[in-house]
């Protein structure tokens, strides 16, 4: 029977590896996209968040210096992905979002995703497991996703 030190060890071993592996993967899809793996960092807020945020809403998710929020907006916006607007319910902020067809099939899994084969894996590697199982992975990585 393994301690919950030993345990906690292996864990925080295992996620080192899930990260490195995810910073590369992140890497590769950033460069196919052309775009740095920092601004498909943000993008990916942006994405997941659904709804407009402010550059300081971007650089809080992020952890990004505001100045440099304001770059990596501006590369993204430039190459299409995003888009600034006025906030409709107080017209002195601005506000920036995906814009509408920017990225085509990302997280679909379809074929013009450029995360359909570790999406594919996922779902391999979830069939060996119980729902039950896979609420207590979640659980845990919802409760260390915000450790820094």
């Amino acid at each position: 029977m393994s301690s919950k030190a030993e345990v906690t060890t292996r864990i925080v071993d295992l996620l080192q590896l899930v990260i490195a592996s995810s910073v590369m993967t992140n890497e590769r899809v950033a460069r196919s996209m052309g775009v740095s793996v920092v601004d498909l960092q943000a993008l990916g807020y942006l994405a997941r968040n659904g709804a407009p945020m402010t550059a300081g809403e971007v650089s809080q998710q992020t952890g990004l210096p505001t100045s440099t929020t304001t770059r990596v907006l501006d590369r993204l916006e430039k190459q299409g992905y995003i888009e600034r607007s006025t906030d409709p319910h107080d017209r002195r902020r601005v506000v920036v979002q995906l814009r509408a067809g920017a990225l085509p099939g990302a997280g679909g899994g379809g074929e013009d995703d450029p995360y359909r084969e570790i999406l594919e894996g996922m779902q391999r590697v979830h069939e060996g497991f119980t729902v039950d199982e896979l609420q207590v992975v979640a659980r845990y990585l919802d409760a260390v996703r915000e450790v820094r």
